[in-house]
């Protein structure tokens, strides 16, 4: 089951006030509850009253599950709903930011600059609480906005409104709330990591972390071009560039006169630009993938991997949290505050944020986020299907099934096997057939989900780079071909002879010229 015992679990359970507090968190909404290793039992279900928790803690459950969404009757819900019947029943849903970042300190720092993002925007109906785990929820209840947003009614607007809000604090905190100075990056003026802590952390290169923006449109730029040292010659006006201080033209053997060469660096015409740090690096927020009938760990439901308790906090402790407060034995009902409390919520609070993020017109260019591999010494020059036998070792290795990072692998799998050729069915068997290798499989609808939208993408992501992403979810084990690439795709392309260096001529073995033309006819009978 984990690593709660079930007296233990009993022991917890059987405690009043968390019993009320529980169900409490469910009314109105439909409720998972969590078998340890079995998974969930029966969907849709509900917790009325407070003995129910300790009865089914009895009969094997380890923690429950809430939806974001209220229901009129969660009981009437069934399987593949058509939209329209879901947002009769539906009632209202809140916004629930669902922080799962595997970095404990930014962790901390994402749910602050969340918090702080929030209130900017007039909004004091905030709370949040811990996950249990790494990561933290931050909610804001149904009352705290308004009825319509135009001529949409706002409890219909799920699961686009809490993507959509998403996505706009994300660039808020972006843009407002992180700066890159210097060598470091300062968050909420109050915060200094050096970024090469942060490379060091994240196992992201300085391009992965910052993006470089416009002064004038606002434009992200690609391709940076700095400013040349220009030398030119007074009399036979021949013109050198270099480095130095002063230069002497060789013909004439005169001191040339010094300038500066300089392109817009922008297509607006614009020569001033500024280096931001890219938040969608580290702010990992699970709410951008949500689908109708989400769910999330209800408040003071035990976790089943780490034995922790998903403890509501104050948002002034959320950097200050230490994980031990956690422990159910730590536990103090009445000192906490009430996630998703409503006594003080007033409708106008939530308007400023809700026509912002409706308005939000960079959304769909954020979502799905768009990286590509800068400054690699290789070129792709043609797209095959790469067989598994030449997958990198941190791939094999989440293939053969996980204890935990099941998400984050997912993430990886599905981008790496769209960027090595593999078709979409192919895509979408291998993923299932690993899933029921991992020691608690992911839940059918959270796989389709996430398949769906990875497989509808025009563009191609390729995974995170090596190797602090795959070190933490434990698969990383590097050959010598490891040591010479920064991502996995490349490891596979260089084992296939799909790169050539640039500038270069490509060699390829016979095996590797077999293996193409094998693939490359494969490609034509399937087109």
């Amino acid at each position: 089951m984990g690593v709660i015992e079930l007296s233990n679990r009993l022991m917890y359970y059987k405690r009043k006030e968390i019993q009320e507090a529980i169900v409490q968190s469910c009314r109105n909404r439909e409720v998972g509850v969590r078998y340890g290793d079995k998974g969930f039992g029966k969907r849709p279900d509900t917790l009325e009253y407070p003995g129910d928790a300790l009865e089914l803690a009895k009969k094997g459950a380890t923690s429950f599950h809430v939806s974001e969404e209220r229901w009129s009757n969660p009981l009437h819900l069934e399987p593949m709903m058509k939209k329209s019947t879901l947002d009769m029943l539906r009632t209202g849903w809140d916004l629930v930011l669902d922080i799962d970042c595997p970095y404990w300190n930014f962790s901390k720092l994402t749910a602050h600059l969340f918090v702080k993002a929030l209130k900017a925007h007039g909004i004091h109906s905030v709370t949040c609480k811990f996950s249990g785990n790494k990561g933290f929820h931050i909610g804001v209840p149904f009352e705290a906005f308004p009825e319509h947003i135009g001529e949409i009614a706002f409890k219909d607007w799920f699961p686009e409104g809490p993507k959509r809000i998403a996505l706009y604090l994300l660039a808020y905190i972006g843009e407002r709330l992180v700066r890159v100075e210097n060598e470091d990056i300062i968050f909420d003026n109050k915060v200094k990591v050096p970024i090469s802590n942060l490379i060091r952390t994240t196992g992201k290169e300085m391009e992965e972390i910052t993006k470089i923006k416009c002064k004038d449109c606002g434009k992200e730029i690609s391709n940076l071009v700095t400013p040349k040292t220009e030398f030119v010659c007074p009399r036979c006006e021949l013109r050198l560039f270099d480095d130095s201080k002063f230069k002497q033209c060789p013909k004439c053997k005169i001191i040339m006169t010094k300038s500066f060469s300089q392109k817009p660096v922008c297509k607006c015409g614009s020569y001033e630009y500024s280096v931001e740090f890219d938040a969608l690096v580290i702010m990992n927020v699970d709410t951008l993938l949500i689908s109708s009938r989400h769910m999330y760990r209800s408040p003071y439901s035990l976790h089943e991997k780490s034995g922790l308790v998903s403890l509501p906090i104050h948002l002034d402790n959320i950097i200050s949290f230490a994980k031990e407060q956690a422990k159910p034995g730590n536990i103090n009902v009445a000192r906490n505050p009430t996630f998703l409390d409503t006594r003080n919520t007033t409708s106008e609070e939530g308007k400023v944020l809700l026509i912002q993020a409706f308005d939000f017109a960079a959304a769909d260019k954020i979502l799905p986020h768009k990286k590509i591999l800068r400054n690699t010494k290789y070129e792709l020059i043609d797209s095959i299907q790469i067989p598994m036998e030449l997958f990198p070792p941190c791939m094999l290795n989440i293939l053969k099934g996980l204890d935990d990072g099941r998400k984050r692998a997912l993430f990886s799998l599905l981008n790496f096997l769209q960027s090595v050729g593999w078709y979409d069915n192919q895509v979408a068997e291998l993923i299932h057939d690993w899933n029921k290798k991992n020691t608690e499989p992911l839940r059918e609808t959270y796989m389709k989900t996430h398949i769906n939208y990875h497989l509808k993408k025009k563009d191609k992501i390729p995974p995170p780079n090596c190797r602090s992403y795959y070190q933490d979810l434990g698969v990383c084990v590097p050959d010598a071909l490891c040591d010479k690439i920064k991502n996995p795709i490349n490891y596979s392309r260089i084992k296939a002879g799909s790169f050539k260096k640039k500038g270069g001529k490509r060699k390829l073995t016979k095996d590797q010229k077999e293996m193409r033309r094998k693939y490359r006819e494969k490609l034509k009978n399937n087109k």
